[in-house]
């Protein structure tokens, strides 16, 4: 018996996850994501109490579906190129991942989900960053980042991802994605490559 409420509840969080990344929070509906879950609206409320309560799953596996794959990046000597490696991971993550979508949309639509999806990946990436920065003061063949403030740098990458997000909705809501030459993530990698001496440099041995 539990693990059959276990498998609904799972059902209803995907589901749900699917109506908020496609409809947003406020017009999401608890009919349709029952219908999506082949189940009922009473079996909705009989695992969460509200649509708010559901929202707070989905933005939660959201959450550790983000956190789960940047811990699978690798940890070099570069932490610039870590930084990147994690924001790239993040945009993959959206596109693969439609509970990670519907966290970063949650995020906009209500102003109470704790922690931020945002937050989480962006602060990983500042303390790499700042990593990087510390990295000026020794002498290593390590590429750096130069005189700009990490929180520039930081910013770019967010303003990059949050921008990659947008096509990538855009490609769903128009049914472009497959008839693209590439993924939101390639052209992430692209862009990131091109702006990439701008912020770096070797330091001096």
């Amino acid at each position: 018996m539990q693990e059959r409420a276990a498998r609904t509840r799972q059902a209803l969080i995907r589901a749900a996850a699917r109506e908020f990344d496609h409809h947003g929070y406020a017009a999401a509906s608890l009919a349709r994501i029952s219908r999506a879950a082949g189940t009922s609206v009473g079996a909705v409320t009989f695992h969460f109490a509200s649509k708010a309560e559901l929202a707070d799953a989905v933005h939660a596996q959201g959450v550790a579906e983000t956190r789960h794959a940047l811990q699978r990046v690798g940890r070099g000597v570069a932490p610039l190129q870590t930084a990147f490696s994690m924001a790239s991971t993040v945009v993959r993550c959206l596109e693969d991942d439609v509970a990670v979508r519907a966290a970063a949309r949650l995020d906009r639509d209500r102003e109470t989900s704790v922690p931020n999806w945002t937050a989480v990946w962006s602060g990983l990436i500042q303390e790499e960053l700042a990593e990087a920065v510390g990295m000026e003061h020794h002498a290593s063949a390590t590429p750096s980042i130069r005189q700009a403030a990490p929180s520039v740098v930081l910013a770019l990458v967010v303003y990059l991802v949050h921008g990659a997000e947008m096509d990538l909705r855009q490609q769903l809501r128009t049914g472009t994605r497959e008839v693209r030459g590439s993924s939101v993530s390639d052209l992430f990698t692209r862009i990131w490559t091109t702006l990439l001496p701008a912020v770096e440099r070797p330091t001096s041995s």
